[in-house]
């Protein structure tokens, strides 16, 4: 009896490690209008939401296909199949198609600019996406004066081709933008913007499945990171890195650089820009930061390739990487106060037996994530 326990025991622990995997479910995926929307996922006239949001997922599956989120506030929100412990060093890697251009007018070689698309990353704890809890992972730029709040309403263009052209553009279309931007000062600014199409990319730049006529996004907006150059008679822009060493954002540097592609829950604010410490999260949402279009490149819009669980990485958190945040003014000098969320025991304790367990007794034996440990 105690060999059929023992035996059943190491069944129950490698069926519970091999429910931890790197794929992911997308939940949600709601680009903004872009040059590569209904490309990057390939979206066909007919495709309802839960086939796009399939059609996203198997791009993600794929090492790299990319995702793309499109102008402002085109976001992915999406789910691992368990929780994402909150450990030591960085917890997630989540890498874009940035890439630093072989030339720079400016700069040459030494270059950190050419392709940067920074996307901000949400963070999400709760039961389901509607009612979970949602926070900021503040990057780099966050605590920075560029940094402010927008919501931004695009509406669905008439026409495609021909009477909204551009006057002596090269632009076939434009959608009318109008957005209200809040400084770090709380003053506040409203605009209309007009949103050019590439002649390069005829498909229509709204995505295919949604009926609405009006799609609004409201979120963090980080600087504009592309510069104009002018080079023999034409404008030359490169999309720049904010710093060598900036971090917290998605598609904002290469992907072969995966420390500053990496990210970590430590850096979770709320909407006021209050540290909060969660243990875990169980949802990831990324989101282009940026509204800013470069003549022939187009419009600025996150790409993503990967999403990762680092902790699920052989041999990462014995060597994790560490990114020392910038300083947060809004650090409480008695320590952060944390949120009620706690992992859930009945999500990731068993027993022997490979049964859930809600109450966990001290000194027992439980399986926890694959391994046995005593409580």
């Amino acid at each position: 009896m105690n060999k059929l326990l023992l035996a059943f025991a190491l069944c129950a622990m490698t069926a519970v490690a091999g429910a931890q995997t790197q794929k992911v479910s997308v939940l949600e995926y709601c680009p903004a209008p872009g040059q590569f929307v209904n490309v990057l996922p390939e979206v066909e006239e007919g495709m309802t939401r839960e086939q796009v949001l399939k059609a996203c997922e198997e791009q993600l599956a794929k090492k790299g296909y990319l995702v793309h989120l499109g102008s402002f506030g085109g976001y992915i929100t999406v789910k691992f199949d368990h929780p994402v412990e909150n450990k030591t060093g960085s917890d997630l890697l989540i890498t874009g198609n940035a890439m630093y251009a072989a030339d720079d007018p400016v700069y040459g070689k030494e270059t950190i600019g050419g392709s940067i698309e920074p996307g901000i990353v949400y963070v999400g704890v709760g039961d389901n996406v509607e009612t979970a809890e949602w926070y900021e992972l503040a990057g780099s730029e966050y605590f920075t004066d560029e940094y402010s709040r927008m919501r931004l309403t695009y509406y669905r263009p008439t026409a495609e081709e021909g009477d909204h052209a551009l006057p002596g553009s090269m632009y076939d279309m434009y959608l009318k933008c109008s957005g209200l931007v809040t400084e770090k000062n709380n003053s506040c600014w409203d605009f209309t913007y007009y949103f050019p199409k590439l002649a390069a990319h005829k498909q229509t730049y709204w995505p295919m499945w949604e009926t609405a006529d009006e799609l609004t996004f409201e979120g963090g907006r980080l600087p504009n990171p592309a510069k104009k150059y002018e080079v023999d008679g034409r404008d030359y822009w490169v999309q720049y890195r904010y710093a060598a060493d900036s971090y917290g954002y998605v598609d904002a540097c290469p992907a072969n650089d995966p420390k500053y592609c990496s990210f970590d829950i430590d850096w979770a604010v709320d909407k006021d820009g209050r540290p909060v410490a969660l243990d875990h999260i169980d949802f990831v949402r990324v989101a282009t930061g940026v509204l800013q279009f470069c003549g022939l490149i187009g419009e600025t819009s996150t790409e993503i390739d990967t999403f990762q669980d680092l902790h699920l990485v052989p041999g990462y958190d014995d060597a994790p990487y560490i990114i020392t945040p910038r300083p947060n003014p809004n650090q409480p000098v008695d320590g952060i106060t944390a949120p009620t969320y706690k992992t859930r025991p009945s999500d990731t304790y068993y027993n022997l037996m490979g049964q859930k367990v809600d109450r966990l007794v001290r000194g027992q034996i439980y399986i926890h994530n694959g391994k046995k440990m005593v409580f």
